[in-house]
């Protein structure tokens, strides 16, 4: 029997999960124009009403849209937030240092694109009080130099100045998201084993090893498709610290197997009772297929308050790539028919 802040956390947290947008939602979604007629749509969704009540449909862009589904996701954990028990507070923190590190990303991404201008307006203001570094600092950044001096003081600071680099081209994009990643992972299973044992423990860990394996997969699958890269260059890039396969099983079907097979190891592996032959063709779709699946399930039979917490998560950021495949889709002229097919749920 959980406690009383729990129970609530819980029934809560279910309760929210009720609200996001459903199959029928998505269909309609898919048969808009342009990211007015999304907008418009959001607006009058009971879930996106107060976040969005201001805007003006007319002229909004595709990133304040983005900026403002990513602001709606952050304010339902805040109200979940508040039933955490300070007991186990620093794993429901993870949210936060898996935002934190989007962000650096997202900024690094920006520098090797030049894109910053565009991009200045939608750094995300409604976490400001939440983040460990200054959000208004990274508004600022210009080059790598600037970035770091954003992150000075916290521990991201030590990840990133190997990478320094005054030539945006330089800049290893793959390298610096494998250690900020494995930095996140390293807490994830730090602070599992801090606060749970037993069962609630056991399934955690295995959500989490669930999200690296399929990560690693796609990565590889990646990485031999459109960059030929050799073995040594995925092992890498590869997470082998928290997961069941062993580096020697994984490095084999990275040394042994093409692009294709890789597909061919999906099909004959564990994860394919998720799958319908169409999820193969593209590959993190299957991956995120898989974790929606195991999210669905325990939203509906867990009790638990930190694998409802997490599957949660999960499932809200399944909500959140349909919606930007969406407008992305629109973006590029795609039909109806082939943005569907990007959609989970």
């Amino acid at each position: 029997m959980g406690s009383f802040a729990a129970n609530a956390m819980v029934a809560k947290t279910k309760a929210i999960y009720g609200t996001l947008l459903k199959a029928e939602d998505f269909e309609e979604l898919s048969k808009k124009k342009s990211v007015g007629e999304i907008a418009a749509y959001l607006k009058n969704h009971p879930d996106y009403q107060e976040t969005l009540a201001d805007i003006q449909e007319s002229s909004i862009h595709r990133g304040q849209l983005e900026e403002l589904i990513k602001k709606n996701n952050f304010l339902h954990t805040l109200k979940v937030a508040k039933f955490v028990e300070l007991k186990d507070k620093s794993y429901y923190h993870l949210n936060i240092i898996h935002r934190e590190i989007d962000l650096i990303l997202a900024t690094i991404r920006m520098l090797i694109s030049e894109n910053i201008d565009i991009a200045i307006a939608e750094f995300p203001t409604y976490f400001i009080r939440h983040a460990s570094f200054d959000i208004t600092a990274f508004s600022r950044v210009r080059d790598y130099g600037m970035l770091l001096e954003a992150v000075k003081g916290t521990k991201y600071q030590a990840i990133l100045e190997p990478y320094f680099e005054t030539d945006r081209n330089l800049i290893k994009y793959s390298a610096i998201e494998q250690k900020l990643n494995s930095h996140y992972y390293d807490c994830v299973f730090e602070r599992i084993a801090e606060n749970y044992s037993g069962s609630v423990r056991k399934e955690l860990e295995i959500m989490f090893m669930t999200r690296i394996e399929l990560a690693n997969i796609i990565l590889a699958y990646r990485l031999k498709k459109f960059y030929d890269a050799s073995p040594d260059e995925i092992e890498s890039l590869m997470d082998f610290k928290h997961i069941r396969t062993s580096k020697k099983r994984a490095r084999e079907i990275i040394e042994n197997t093409d692009a294709d097979g890789i597909l061919s190891f999906l099909r004959d592996s564990e994860y394919a009772r998720y799958a319908d032959d169409n999820d193969f063709v593209y590959v993190e779709y299957f991956g995120d297929k898989i974790r929606y699946h195991l999210a669905k399930k325990d939203l509906y039979y867990s009790n638990s308050a930190p694998i409802v917490f997490s599957a949660f998560l999960i499932m809200e950021e399944i909500e959140r790539q349909n919606l930007f495949h969406i407008i992305e889709g629109i973006r590029y002229g795609l039909p109806e028919s082939e943005i569907r097919k990007m959609l989970i749920y």
